[in-house]
C-alpha cells in the first residue's frame, strides 16, 4: 500500500522538476541542511509533517502531504524552501535512502520510488498533443489528470481540487485558436464530469457531487454556445463526427443517478454544435433498436429539434414519470421561441406529468422551487396567448405550494371572492392580511369579506378571554359598516341576535357588546 509520504515524493518530483535551475538550488541547500544535522526532531503525525531547522535561528516547517501546496515555512517562503525539503529528508529517511529519492528525482520520474504507485496512476505519458485531433487531446487532458491525482490523491481534496485547480490549468492549455478551442473545453468538461461521477459513493452526499457536475454542464452550454458559427461554418466536420459518436456513447453508457446530467450535455451539444437536420436524421438510425431511458430520451430530443411533434409526444407518454424532470426544459425552449401552438400540444401531455412529479417530490423547498419554475412557463405562455385557463388549471392542482401564485392572480384579476375563499381554505386569519388588499376589496365588493370576519369573529370568541372579547366586538363595528355599504341592515340584525344568543352565557362579551352600542340595534 502506497504512504502518504511516498505520495508526497511523487507530488515533489512532479510539482519541482530538477530541470529547473532554481530547484536544483532548493535540493542542494535542503541536502546540506539536512547532512549538517540542523533538522532538529523531524516526525510524521496524521497527514502532515513537523520539524524545526536550525538556520539563523530556529525555522518551523510543517508539510501537508495531502495538498504539498498547503506546506508552510516559518520563513516565510510561497512554495518549496530548502528548510521544507530538509525536514521531508529527514522523516524520509528513518525508513527509506536518500539515495532512491535523488535518483529518482534526478531521472525525472517516480519509478524509483513508488513502483506500485506510479504502475496504478501514471498512464502514458503525453505532455503535448494535436489541434487537429480530438482524440490526443484527450490523451493529454488524461495525462494531465493523472499527474494530478497523484500529488492530490486524496479523496478529501480530489473533487474540490478537480474544480477549482485542475479544470482552471486544462483552460489555459487548451488551444488558442477560436474555432477549436469551445470544442476542447467541452470535452474536458465531459472527462471532468466522468471523473466526478467514478468518484461517487454511498458515503458523499449526492446534492454535493450534483452541484459540482452541474458546474461542468454550465460549461459545456457556455462552450456549445461557442461553437455555433464554426459548426455551420463546416470547419470542424471530422472533429464533429469524432464528438458525436463519443458524446452519444457517454449517455447509453451513463447510469442512474446521474443521467439527468449526461442528457444535459447531449441537449446542449445537439442544440448548438451538432443541429444539421441530416446529421439529426443519422443519429435516430444509430439509436434505432435502443431501448433504454438514456436512449429514448435522445430520441426525443433529435424529434423535437426536427418538430416532429407527434411521435416526440408519443414517447413521453409511453415514458410518463420517468420523462417529468426532462419536460422543463423542452417547455422552456418552446416558450422562449414563441411556438404557441406547438407549445400547446406539448402542454396538453407535460402537465399532468409534471403536476403529478411536483406532488411527489419529498421536500416542500424542492416542490416550490419545481413550482415556481412550472408557473413561470405558463405565465409566459399565458401573456402570449392571451389565454390563461392552463394557467389557472395549474395553481389549482399544484395547491399549496403554488399559493403565492394563485393569491395574486385572484387579487390582480378582481376575482376577490375566490381569493377570499383561497385565504379560508388556507387558514390564514384576517389579521395577517395585507390591509391595503383588504381596503381595495371593501371599496370594490364588500360583500365578498363577509367569511373574513365571520370566521375571524368566531375564532375571537373561542378564546375566551377579555381581549379577545374586545377584538371580536371590534370587528363586528366594522363589519356592521360593510353590511351597511351593502344595504342588508335586515340581515345584520339577524346576525346580531343569533350571535347574542349564542354567547349569552359569555358575560364579559355581552357587556362589550352593550359598551359597543350593539344592545341598541
Amino acid at each position: 500500500m502506497v504512504t502518504k509520504m511516498e505520495q508526497f515524493a511523487a507530488w515533489l518530483i512532479n510539482t519541482y522538476p530538477l530541470t529547473n535551475d532554481n530547484n536544483r538550488n532548493i535540493l542542494k541547500e535542503g541536502l546540506k541542511l539536512f547532512r549538517q544535522g540542523n533538522v532538529i526532531h523531524a516526525y510524521q503525525e496524521g497527514s502532515s509533517m513537523t520539524g524545526k531547522v536550525q538556520d539563523n535561528g530556529q525555522k518551523h516547517v510543517l508539510l501537508d502531504e495531502e495538498i504539498g501546496d498547503l506546506s508552510r515555512c516559518s520563513c516565510g517562503a510561497t512554495t518549496l524552501c530548502p528548510h521544507q525539503l530538509a525536514t521531508f529528508l529527514s522523516v524520509w529517511s528513518q525508513s527509506k535512502t536518500i539515495a532512491s529519492l535523488i535518483d529518482g528525482w534526478k531521472e525525472q520520474s517516480t519509478d524509483n520510488i513508488l513502483p506500485t504507485f506510479a504502475s496504478a496512476t501514471i498512464k502514458k505519458e503525453a505532455t503535448t498533443y494535436e489541434d487537429s485531433s480530438l482524440s490526443s487531446w484527450l490523451e493529454f487532458v488524461d495525462y494531465q489528470h493523472q499527474q494530478y491525482k497523484s500529488s492530490i490523491p486524496s479523496k478529501r481534496t480530489y473533487l474540490t481540487g478537480l474544480t477549482h485547480a485542475f479544470f482552471p490549468k486544462l483552460r489555459t492549455q487548451a488551444p488558442k485558436k477560436a474555432e477549436i478551442r469551445p470544442l476542447f473545453l467541452l470535452h474536458a468538461s465531459l472527462y471532468c464530469m466522468e471523473q466526478v461521477i467514478d468518484s461517487y459513493d454511498s458515503s458523499q452526499p449526492y446534492q454535493y457531487i450534483a452541484d459540482i457536475l452541474h458546474r461542468f454542464v454550465d460549461t459545456v452550454e457556455e462552450e456549445s454556445k461557442g461553437l455555433f458559427h464554426s459548426a455551420i461554418a463546416f470547419q470542424l466536420d471530422s472533429l464533429l463526427k469524432e464528438s458525436r459518436q463519443l458524446i452519444r456513447e457517454k449517455l447509453l453508457q451513463q447510469e442512474e443517478p446521474f443521467i439527468r446530467e449526461m442528457f444535459y450535455v447531449y441537449q446542449f451539444t445537439w442544440n448548438d454544435v451538432f443541429q444539421r437536420r441530416n446529421w439529426m436524421s443519422s443519429e435516430l438510425k444509430e439509436l434505432e433498436g435502443e431501448t433504454s431511458l438514456q436512449a429514448e430520451l435522445a430520441k426525443t430530443h433529435l424529434l423535437f429539434l426536427l418538430k416532429k411533434d407527434e411521435d416526440a409526444l408519443k414517447l413521453v407518454k409511453k415514458n410518463g414519470n420517468q420523462y417529468a424532470p426532462y419536460l422543463f426544459h423542452w417547455l422552456q425552449s418552446l416558450v422562449s421561441t414563441k411556438a404557441k401552438d406547438r407549445l400547446e400540444s406539448w402542454l396538453a401531455i407535460s402537465l399532468p406529468i409534471v403536476t403529478s412529479y411536483i406532488h411527489s417530490e419529498p421536500t416542500y423547498d424542492r416542490k416550490r422551487q419545481l413550482t415556481k419554475h412550472l408557473l413561470k412557463l405558463l405565465t409566459d405562455y399565458a401573456m402570449e396567448t392571451r389565454q390563461d385557463k392552463l394557467y389557472k388549471d395549474a395553481m389549482r392542482q399544484l395547491m399549496p405550494y403554488s399559493y403565492g401564485e394563485y393569491e395574486w392572480y385572484l387579487f390582480e384579476t378582481k376575482n376577490y371572492r375566490q381569493w377570499v375563499e383561497l385565504q379560508l381554505w388556507m387558514g390564514f386569519e384576517l389579521s395577517g392580511l395585507e390591509a391595503y388588499k383588504l381596503k381595495e376589496i371593501k371599496k370594490t365588493d364588500a360583500y365578498a369579506l363577509f367569511p373574513l370576519y365571520h370566521v375571524a369573529i368566531n375564532k375571537a370568541l373561542e378564546q375566551r378571554n377579555k381581549t379577545a372579547y374586545k377584538e371580536a366586538t371590534s370587528l363586528l363595528k366594522t363589519l356592521h359598516s360593510l353590511y351597511k355599504k351593502e344595504k342588508l341592515e335586515d340581515i345584520w340584525l339577524q346576525y346580531l341576535l343569533q350571535l347574542k344568543e349564542g354567547t349569552k352565557r359569555l358575560r364579559s362579551f355581552q357587556e362589550e357588546l352593550k359598551k359597543g352600542r350593539f344592545s341598541y340595534d
